[in-house]
């Protein structure tokens, strides 16, 4: 491949020119095609006024390179994204005049946005209207006089013209398949495996079954890598939620998880639910956070039956651990992929202190060292990769292109960056697509397609490009958006307060495990792309946090009464988890009239209260207290918010009470033991009264009865029975 033009070249380019310019100064095109113009001509004195949200695209009209010196032919595309209609116009066509023999004419031809002024117009159509939304194709021949066989790189250009000003235009370049070069250098591409930025730190069932169905989001994106010249970096994320259902999993999941498996590519893990690197160490991580565990989504009913050959490694009816859920086979696991242009000072030694050794970067986050050169670098003492700055932008148009013409565009263009770039055989370039290349996935297949078949370069491990001679480069500091950052700080502390709340449960990664996974996730790479979405999830999920960590609380309730000097003060405590908490309840009074011995322990059920008895003693005198009533998790951390209860005391009266009811007791008494006494002294006096009348009757003689009938009447004498009868 030519580093730079040489004078042959220069003769043969201007030969060719030459006989172009004589064959083309009486060449009509049928129809609307007008003669072809000279550098000076009509194009070159429009104003160049783009209309925002109209575009452009020229291309060649089959494939992604042509043999120049021959008749071939283009294809433009116009699209009306703008907020009105166009009227019509011209659409005119040009080729760079001389060809596009090296990387300075690759950079002076595409720095304009329309026609540039050194182009040949070989060919003008006129346009009808074009309505908002609107899209349309034409198509064009570049006459073969009008390109060079000995040029590298043919450069096009289109330009669109309504109303005598420009609306938009278009150049691009496309690549010589007569000129090649055995002498070419490697290039090592890198691919994300992911899915949209979410909030959730598991994939559900249902989406993982929509995304690996025939043409869901995974299948399309693991066909358009599968087997290419690419290394995969994976979310984690993604298998590890398909084993964690066992049986539960969609079919379509675990068919999807053993074709990756079976995969043959270089593949590496990105942060677990590709979450910002640089967005953590900046937030003064010392290391990537990682996945706490996965107990609690893991359900062992479902893993009665052996895994398939991709699935947790454990025995039929275990659930899986944490490794097992994490085990794949990748190729190496010390690579961080931080966001494009993310990466400030010190963060590359806070990815080491995770174990992430080797950065691949964004050129953007590099200082340029002119030409190309090997992409593995020693910056700060810290291994990198670095992709290259010319090939990393059509490379990732080609991938993000909605339409054929914008993509042919773009992978011309990189194709023609290869052929012009100064780099040889021992050079090994890397060049990484976008987080959101997923979205395109059939684009991305394409792309790594031609640049498999191309002429202009060698496919290369990504291992060749960390193992190739490193150059000694220097980082741009690019520290993250304050904004974003201060979000960052917040949901770390929103995660810090879980942590220390989560005290109050046995088993404390019932919640530090979902909350670290749905950090994470609210960390992932693509939320950069939608900053406004983003800071409605954290603000969501900051409420969602506050809420866990206020689950548990005293419940206030109305003033109380203590007239003992020992009693218990009734606390009622509410926890709204659906797990049992350990609590330690506080009764702290305003004054000395009450005292609190200890804190009391108790267990709340899951989504219960339950009243504790705090026991108290009175102090001395009677009268107001508040009582101050906390919670604390075993471990002292504060729970909800403190209770003011007030407290009438009155201790005294039970002194009182005690005495008066003494004096009750001796006065009942004293009366029975009185009543007793008179009622006996009643009954002797009863008694003696009794035995001297008896005593006076028998001294008393008995009188003799006056008559015969009243002899008889009156009552013979009691005689004693005779005990012989009876």
């Amino acid at each position: 491949m030519p580093a730079e033009s040489t004078p042959p070249r220069r003769l043969r380019r201007l030969l060719a020119l030459l006989s172009a310019g004589a064959a083309t100064a009486a060449l009509g095109i049928a129809g609307a095609v007008a003669p072809i113009d000279g550098p000076t001509g009509p194009s070159a004195a429009r104003a160049a006024e783009p209309v925002d949200g109209v575009r452009v695209s020229v291309a060649p009209a089959d494939g992604t390179s042509v043999a120049a010196g021959a008749p071939f032919d283009v294809v433009v595309e116009i699209v009306n994204g703008g907020d009105g209609a166009i009227a019509a116009g011209t659409l005119s066509i040009g080729v760079a005049a001389s060809g596009l023999d090296d990387t300075a004419d690759l950079d002076a031809w595409t720095s304009d946005g329309g026609l540039p002024a050194s182009a040949r117009t070989v060919a003008e159509r006129a346009t009808a209207a074009l309505p908002v939304g609107a899209v349309t194709t034409l198509e064009f021949t570049i006459p073969g006089e009008a390109t060079g066989a000995a040029d590298p790189a043919i450069g096009l250009a289109a330009s669109l013209e309504s109303g005598g000003a420009d609306v938009a235009g278009a150049t691009t370049a496309v690549a010589n398949t007569l000129v090649t070069d055995d002498d070419r250098p490697a290039l090592s591409l890198v691919s994300p495996l992911t899915v949209p930025a979410g909030e959730g730190g598991i994939l559900p069932a249902d989406r993982l079954a929509s995304w690996t169905g025939p043409t869901g989001l995974l299948t399309r994106q693991l066909e358009a890598v599968s087997g290419a010249g690419v290394a995969v970096g994976i979310d984690p994320r993604i298998p590890v939620s398909i084993r964690a259902l066992g049986s539960a999993a969609p079919e379509s999941a675990v068919a999807w998880l053993e074709a990756l498996a079976e995969m043959p590519n270089e593949v590496f893990p990105l942060a677990y639910a590709d979450a910002d690197l640089a967005a953590q160490s900046q937030a003064g991580l010392d290391a990537p956070l990682e996945p706490i565990g996965f107990a609690d989504v893991v359900d062992p009913a479902d893993f009665s039956e052996p895994q398939g050959p991709a699935g947790a490694t454990t025995a039929p009816g275990e659930a899986p651990t944490d490794a097992e859920l994490f085990d794949w086979d990748f190729t190496r696991t010390d690579l961080a992929w931080p966001a494009d242009d993310t990466v400030a000072s010190g963060d590359l030694d806070r990815f080491a202190a995770g174990g992430l050794t080797t950065a691949i970067l964004a050129p953007g986050n590099v200082e340029p060292i002119g030409g190309s050169a090997n992409a593995g670098a020693t910056i700060d003492g810290r291994g990198a990769v670095v992709a290259d700055e010319r090939l990393q932008g059509p490379l990732r148009r080609a991938a993000a292109a909605q339409t054929d013409a914008e993509w042919r565009s773009a992978a011309s263009s990189l194709l023609a960056e290869l052929a012009l770039g100064p780099g040889d055989a021992a050079t090994t370039l890397v060049g990484t697509f976008a987080r959101s290349a997923g979205a395109d996935a059939d684009r991305v297949g394409e792309t790594l397609a031609v640049l498999d078949g191309s002429s202009w370069s060698r496919p290369a491990t990504l291992a060749e490009a960390v193992g190739a001679p490193p150059v000694a480069r220097t980082l741009v500091s690019l520290p993250e958006d304050t904004q974003r950052l201060g979000n960052v700080d917040r949901l770390l502390g929103a995660e810090l307060a879980v942590e220390e709340f989560s005290d109050v449960l046995d088993d404390p990664t019932l919640l530090t495990a979902p909350t670290r996974r749905d950090l994470l996730a609210l960390l992932a790479v693509g939320w950069l792309d939608v900053p406004t979405e983003w800071t409605e999830a954290v603000g969501r999920w900051l409420i969602d946090q506050r809420a866990v960590t206020d689950s548990v609380s005293t419940v206030p309730t109305s003033s109380v009464l203590v007239v003992a000097s020992e009693t218990g003060i009734p606390v009622t405590v509410e926890n709204d988890l659906p797990y049992p908490v350990n609590v330690v309840v506080t009764v702290d009074p305003s004054n000395g009239r009450l005292l609190v011995e200890d804190t009391v322990e108790a267990t709340v059920e899951g989504e219960s209260r339950r009243t504790v008895q705090v026991p108290v003693a009175a102090g001395v005198g009677s009268g107001e207290v508040t009582l101050e009533v906390s919670l604390a998790s075993p471990g002292g951390t504060p729970l909800g918010s403190i209770v003011r209860i007030p407290a009438n005391v009155h201790a005294d009266w039970e002194g009182v009470g005690a005495t008066v009811l003494a004096v009750l007791a001796v006065v009942v008494f004293g009366a029975g033991i009185l009543r007793t006494i008179l009622r006996r002294r009643r009954q002797r006096a009863a008694a003696a009264t009794a035995a001297t009348a008896a005593a006076e009757a028998e001294t008393e003689p008995e009188p003799e009865p006056e008559t015969e009938a009243e002899a008889e009447a009156a009552p013979e004498p009691a005689r004693p029975e005779d005990p012989s009868h009876g």
